[in-house]
């Protein structure tokens, strides 16, 4: 089974209005511990924030937290994919897009967020459950072999004295 978008969706989406003032934001996202948030116009997507944006185009800047609003800093170009998209494919569009996270969509309706950490860890996650299955196959197949070597060893003595009466 292969590593979905669809498995590591977790969590409801953080979203706050383009005009929410930065420090409200700044507030908000330090409260709820998030990394990002979805900016919103008429209950539309039309942009990311991140911790990112906030110290580079806000502090990094200069600019006053008070004054500035969300949908000025936040980012617009954003990078999508189906909700239906392999892990494999999320990473492969963020490398290309140089980003580190995704909007998931199902038909038009935003699932979640996903950044490149959590697809890693479901990726490596999903190879260390295939790697179970083959030492699993593996160890079988010694324990097998070794009883086939044993079962033969144990014969030798029946084989040696049928060769000397076949040879007499």
């Amino acid at each position: 089974m292969a590593c979905k978008l669809s498995k590591i969706l977790t969590e409801s989406v953080a979203s706050l209005d383009s005009d929410t003032d930065i420090q409200t934001t700044a507030a908000y996202m330090a409260e709820r511990e998030l990394g990002s948030l979805v900016v919103t116009e008429n209950s539309e997507v039309v942009g990311l924030f991140t911790e990112r944006d906030l110290l580079k185009r806000v502090v990094g800047a200069g600019r006053d937290a008070n004054a500035l609003k969300l949908g000025e800093v936040c980012t617009r170009n954003l990078i999508s994919a189906s909700y239906d998209s392999s892990c494999t494919y999320a990473i492969k569009l963020m490398r290309r897009h140089r980003c580190r996270r995704l909007l998931v969509y199902r038909n038009d309706n935003l699932q979640g967020v996903i950044n490149m950490a959590d697809v890693a860890h479901a990726l490596a996650d999903h190879s260390s459950a295939k790697n179970l299955l083959v030492n699993f196959v593996g160890g079988i197949t010694l324990v097998v072999v070794l009883a086939v070597i044993g079962m033969l060893i144990s014969h030798i003595p029946d084989m040696m004295q049928l060769a000397d009466r076949t040879l007499k």
